[in-house]
């Protein structure tokens, strides 16, 4: 109906724009057009707040935006010895808050929710790949570090645009928002859910342990398709010693089109003063750990092969001196339904492997009989749009599979198959 009144009003300006014939103001009037439907579309504006957020519809009243997402998710497991870890389910839910300020700024709030621990893989023996951070490689990227019930503000800060060119952003931000992007694995609501297929594990990411810190981000745009992100965050998510123990990143992306097909390539580096504790390090009794820097590089890729095809890759590398696996790779492929009338459905498969760095092997032997190998990742899904919703808005039911070959880097721990199931809705 709505695109309905936009062709009429667009048949009206045009009648009266050929009235005048002057063909400079019907190519104005055909632009003018194009743009209304953009804006108008199915009656929603899309948001463009970073990191675990992503995009969701906006609803607006008086400048004032508001937007958000529930996400409903059950797993279970089942390992070769048959001690398994309980069948268990989670809940979360965000809410954005915008508001313009001034000409060229805007500020924003982000409140979360998170309900559910999650299935304890460690309790049934052979847990997962774990990084200083402590953020281990896991299932479910969508659950919190909070499980309560309370409601958490996560994100708080200001964003302002100096020109076409710079943008930068100031005060409590997620800092997986602006670094370690991916066309087709960075979103835990509509795409992979495990851990290292939203952002490389080998990333000893500051901040909480859900990534939010006190900081600041610049953004540089050389080109259409060049752009440099620059970030300093404070280091453990305390608001301690600000200034003392950084982390801090910069990336180089590059927006190009091999054979016409679109392709995103970005190349970072990043480094972080200290931890809170060795316990996550490479030699966890050593307490100087907690004290030494981490540093570290990487890529990540993403391109178009046909209309409806993708293929994306991660890979970086840490100190080994540090971190327990310092290298690690990922590669994946995603598809839309386009192929068989599915525009808005989604499906994708992805294979990551972390490699555990000597230091720690070499911790892990001098405890007891120890057989190292590489951790191997696999995962599967499938993101059916119900009433082909939009990839952004109304209601998906996401069928998930995952497959953990020597999870923790233990070639004696069982393997593991995890299935579940992701129920998410747009508001």
């Amino acid at each position: 109906m709505k695109r309905t009144v936009v062709y009429a009003l667009a048949f009206v300006f045009a009648f009266a724009a050929t009235a005048f014939s002057q063909e400079t103001e019907v190519q104005d009037l055909k632009r003018r057009v194009d743009e209304l439907e953009k804006k108008v579309g199915d009656g929603k504006v899309v948001s463009d707040e970073p990191g675990h957020q992503r995009l969701h519809p906006v609803h607006s009243v008086y400048g004032l935006t508001v937007s958000g997402g529930v996400t409903v998710s059950a797993h279970g497991a089942k390992r070769e010895s048959g001690s398994n870890p309980s069948g268990e389910g989670a809940l979360s839910a965000d809410l954005v808050v915008e508001s313009p300020v001034g000409k060229n700024g805007r500020a924003v709030l982000v409140f979360d929710f998170q309900k559910g621990a999650g299935m304890d893989f460690g309790a049934v023996g052979g847990g997962f790949a774990t990084a200083p951070n402590g953020a281990a490689t896991g299932y479910n990227a969508d659950m919190e570090g909070f499980n309560d019930s309370s409601v958490h503000m996560t994100q708080a800060y200001y964003e302002h645009g100096v020109n076409e060119s710079l943008s930068f952003s100031v005060g409590q931000l997620d800092i997986t928002g602006y670094f370690d992007a991916n066309e087709f694995a960075n979103d835990e609501r509509s795409s992979f859910m495990a851990p290292i297929f939203v952002n490389s594990p080998v990333i000893e990411f500051g901040g909480s342990e859900d990534f939010y810190a006190l900081g600041v981000r610049a953004t540089f745009a050389l080109t259409d398709g060049v752009s440099f992100t620059a970030g300093a965050f404070e280091g453990d998510g305390d608001y301690a010693d600000t200034f003392d123990k950084p982390f801090m990143m910069a990336e180089a992306d590059f927006a190009l089109k091999p054979f016409g097909k679109d392709g995103n390539y970005r190349v970072y580096y990043w480094y972080r003063g200290a931890r809170p504790d060795a316990l996550n390090t490479a030699t966890p009794t050593d307490a100087a750990l907690g004290n030494t820097f981490n540093n570290g590089f990487g890529i990540s890729f993403d391109q178009m092969v046909t209309d409806s095809v993708g293929l994306w890759l991660r890979a970086g590398m840490q100190r080994e001196s540090v971190a327990q696996f310092d290298r690690f790779i990922s590669a994946g492929v995603n598809s839309s339904g386009g192929c068989f009338g599915r525009e808005n459905d989604s499906m994708g498969l992805a294979y990551g492997a972390s490699f555990m760095g000597q230091d720690y092997e070499d911790y892990l032997k001098g405890l007891g009989a120890f057989e190292s190998a590489p951790e191997h990742y696999m995962e599967l899904f499938y993101n059916y749009a119900v009433d082909n919703a939009g990839p952004d808005e109304g209601f998906h039911v996401s069928p998930d599979f995952q497959y953990v070959v020597n999870p923790g880097g233990d070639k004696n721990a069982d393997s593991a198959f995890i299935y579940g199931i992701r129920l998410q809705t747009y508001f």
